[in-house]
């Protein structure tokens, strides 16, 4: 069985996953990642700038579809695979996933995003509002409504530890 993280950039995707993929003997993959090797390793901002959200957002639906053909792994999803339909068909319709919303608070967001020292150089902003806390809290609002329908199970990970966060989520499995 696959275990298949979503969420909004910062949630905490990527760290958690880490570690559940170490705790459950599962191999992590990085949609983001998979994604960025079909572009020769470029960052998610050049593939936007080059090719355009929609050749990122395709090419993020195909590996979605491939790393979901497979076992057990702890995949962590793109912050907007969701937000297209091939990208949602290829998470929803996976038969042998457990689909796991990690939900946080928009201001908590964007003060994780903002301490990131890659988000600048390497993602694209969302929306032109030059007030990042904005952007997080407009594109949130549009997007946990889908998260929220794909999701078996809704953790908030708001005020939870990476390692909180995994236990948590280990009994609940």
């Amino acid at each position: 069985m696959n275990i298949v993280l979503l969420g909004y950039r910062g949630s905490g995707k990527t760290s958690i996953g880490k570690k559940l993929a170490v705790e459950l003997w599962k191999d992590f993959v990085d949609l983001d990642d998979t994604t960025r090797n079909r572009f020769n390793g470029m960052t998610i901002a050049e593939i936007w700038g080059q090719y355009g959200e929609a050749a990122f957002r395709q090419a993020e639906a195909e590996a979605a579809s491939a790393l979901l053909a497979n076992d057990d792994q702890v995949i962590a999803l793109g912050g907007g695979t969701l937000t297209t339909d091939a990208g949602k068909a290829a998470v929803a319709s996976a038969g042998h996933a457990t689909r796991i919303y990690l939900s946080c608070s928009s201001d908590v967001l964007a003060g994780r995003i903002a301490s990131d020292a890659t988000t600048a150089t390497e993602r694209p902003p969302l929306t032109g509002d030059a007030d990042p806390a904005a952007e997080v809290e407009q594109v949130l609002a549009e997007r946990d409504p889908v998260y929220r329908e794909v999701a078996d199970i809704v953790f908030d990970v708001t005020f939870c530890s990476i390692d909180e966060a995994a236990r948590h989520l280990i009994a609940k499995l």
